[in-house]
Parts: C-alpha cells; structure tokens; sequence
C-alpha cells in the first residue's frame, strides 16, 4: 500500500511526480458465506464484510505513545458497496460524509 505526497520539481532537472493514494479493501471481520457443493466450497457475496478506504497517510506515533508492532494508517472512508450496476456489473459507492 502506498501514500506519497506530492513532489515539486527540482531546481535541476528532476520532474516533480504527482501525490499517490492506494485503494484499498479493508475486512471489518464479518466472514462471507459458503455453500458446500461437490466438495468444493463456493464463496457467495465474497465482498460482504469489507469496506473500501483510500490510504492517505502511513504513520508511526512517537514513543511516548507506546509502541506498536505495525505502522499506523490514515484511511478516508467511502460508502459501503451498493449494488451492482445492471449494465456494467460493477458495484458504485462515493465518499463517505460520516
């Protein structure tokens, strides 16, 4: 995962490269159900249970707040998954305002 400001260009020649946001799907520990078949398991409504974030920054606290195994992210939420839409198949969501 990746989240990198914005770099301005350089007095030389180095280009400057624009800010960087990954997406990503994060699990709010419900577990998706599966339906056994022919002894092969089918994951239905694989996506029930996650969220979609954009990293915006990742972080570590100074020590005086403890210290952590992992580095800390700072995630901007969107709306749960809607329905997907009929023609494209794809599930819509926008930013969250909570």
């Amino acid at each position: 995962v990746r989240a990198t400001p914005e770099v301005l260009p350089g007095r030389g020649r180095k280009p400057g490269s624009p800010a960087k946001f990954d997406m990503a799907l994060i699990s709010n520990g419900i577990q998706p159900r599966t339906l056994e078949g022919d002894h092969q398991k089918i994951h239905v409504d694989i996506l029930l249970g996650m969220r979609v974030g954009q990293v915006r920054v990742i972080f570590t606290l100074p020590r005086q707040f403890g210290t952590y195994s992992r580095a800390l992210a700072y995630i901007e939420w969107f709306t749960p998954l809607r329905e997907p839409d009929r023609s494209s198949g794809l599930h819509q969501l926008s930013h969250s305002t909570r």
